[in-house]
């Protein structure tokens, strides 16, 4: 009987949707939400709590040039950039990422655009190990993300800078808390990745 189950489970995680995207690589949409509150410095040292500062933002549209597609970047490429800037750190310096994972290969694609690695080897980046928490460079999307948590449609970025500011409360589930986190990325993407989307992008800092 265990040996069927486990089939049928090989049968389901091999359903190609779109090359190569099988059925485990794509999210279902799921009930979720969340909320951010944002307040001045006096009023955040009042709560007792530590304090997350928003270093640097940016924001990016990506729309069709000559009415060609063009699955190769994604607007992360131009909300980054302005982040990293605003911020004043690199992409080394991040500790924890938290990244829009409505598929596999948007993550790929963002990690690529974000400088997290060279164009063409977010694969190899991801396939090293690279996102595991306690022992990759990058420890991304620690509350399962997308694919394992939750994917409220459009409402899925919130979901990233929450857990992006647990990480650096140090509130974040103890299996997969970030040690001193106190530089952490998130950004999220929407909209149709070969035609026309949008990027935002934010760098937060444990006061």
């Amino acid at each position: 009987m265990l040996r069927d189950v486990v089939s049928v489970q090989d049968v389901l995680d091999s359903q190609m949707i779109s090359d190569p995207l099988h059925k485990m690589d794509c999210c279902v949409v799921s009930d979720g939400g969340g909320a951010l509150i944002v307040a001045r410095p006096e009023i955040a040292k009042s709560l007792k709590r530590p304090i997350v500062n928003l270093l640097g933002s940016g924001e990016g549209l990506k729309g069709q040039l000559g009415g060609e597609v063009d699955l190769t970047w994604s607007a992360a490429a131009l909300s980054g950039p302005k982040a990293f800037e605003e911020a004043g750190v690199k992409p080394s310096d991040i500790q924890y990422a938290s990244i829009y994972d409505s598929f596999t290969i948007t993550v790929l694609m963002q990690l690529e655009d974000l400088g997290f690695c060279k164009k063409g080897e977010g694969g190899k980046f991801v396939a090293d190990g690279n996102l595991i928490s306690g022992t990759g460079k990058l420890p991304f999307n620690t509350d399962g993300g997308g694919l394992c948590n939750n994917h409220p449609a459009n409402r899925g970025g919130i979901t990233k800078v929450i857990e992006a500011v647990r990480q650096l409360r140090g509130e974040a589930h103890p299996k997969v808390q970030v040690p001193n986190c106190t530089l952490a990325l998130a950004t999220g993407i929407g909209g149709l990745l070969g035609s026309r989307h949008g990027s935002g992008t934010v760098i937060l800092e444990r006061a």
